[in-house]
C-alpha cells in the first residue's frame, strides 16, 4: 500500500472526501486520518489547497492510494447502481475504504456527498455526513426517456436509442 500505515498507529480510520479535508477535518481523535491524492488534486482553490498541503505536511492526514482492484470494483459496483455523478476522486475514497475494511481496520468516510454515502453504505461501509443530515434510503438509479418510457443502459443527456429525445435518470422501482 503506497504512502503505507505504520502498524504501531490504531486500526481505526477516517477517510476524508475534498469537502473533509477543505472544511478542515483533518484532526482526528483516537483514528489515522487518511484520502488519496485526486482528493488532494480537488482542492483547487488556494485556501484548500493550502490547507491540504498544510495537514498532509503537518502528518495530520495519511495520503494513500488504493490498489486498482478495489477502485475497479466500486466502479463495477457503481455503474450497476447508476452512480454515474462519482469523480475520480470520488470513487478513490470509497476505493481506499473498502480496501482498508477488508484489511481489518474500523473505517468510516467523511462527506458531505450524497453519492459516495449511497455507494459507500451499498457495500457495508460506514459514513459519517457532514453539512447535513445524511441519505435517508439507500437508491439504485435508472436511465429513460421521459417521451418514449425506453428505460435501459444510458447516459442521462445522451440521445435515447429509440425516439432520440436526450436521456433523464430516475430512482429505479424496487421490486418487493
Amino acid at each position: 500500500m503506497q504512502g503505507g500505515l505504520e502498524k504501531n498507529l490504531p486500526k481505526r480510520a477516517i477517510v476524508l472526501d475534498a469537502a473533509a479535508l477543505i472544511l478542515g477535518f483533518t484532526e482526528i481523535e483516537d483514528a489515522v486520518a487518511v484520502t488519496s491524492s485526486k482528493v488532494l488534486e480537488e482542492a483547487r482553490d488556494r485556501d484548500a489547497r493550502y490547507r491540504a498541503l498544510a495537514a498532509r505536511e503537518g502528518g495530520l492526514i495519511k495520503v494513500i492510494e488504493p490498489e486498482p482492484a478495489y477502485v475497479s470494483e466500486v466502479r463495477e459496483v457503481a455503474r450497476r447502481l447508476g452512480e454515474i455523478e462519482l469523480s475520480d476522486a470520488d470513487v478513490s475514497v470509497i476505493a481506499l475504504a473498502l480496501q482498508l475494511s477488508r484489511q481489518g481496520w474500523d473505517t468510516c468516510i467523511l462527506t458531505s456527498d450524497y453519492s459516495i454515502q449511497n455507494l459507500a453504505s451499498r457495500l457495508g461501509l460506514m459514513v459519517k455526513p457532514i453539512l447535513h443530515k445524511g441519505i435517508r434510503r439507500m437508491i439504485s438509479w435508472e436511465v429513460y426517456c421521459g417521451a418514449c418510457g425506453w428505460s435501459g443502459d444510458g447516459k442521462p443527456g445522451n440521445p435515447c436509442p429509440k425516439c432520440g429525445h436526450a436521456l433523464k435518470r430516475r430512482p429505479r422501482r424496487e421490486s418487493g
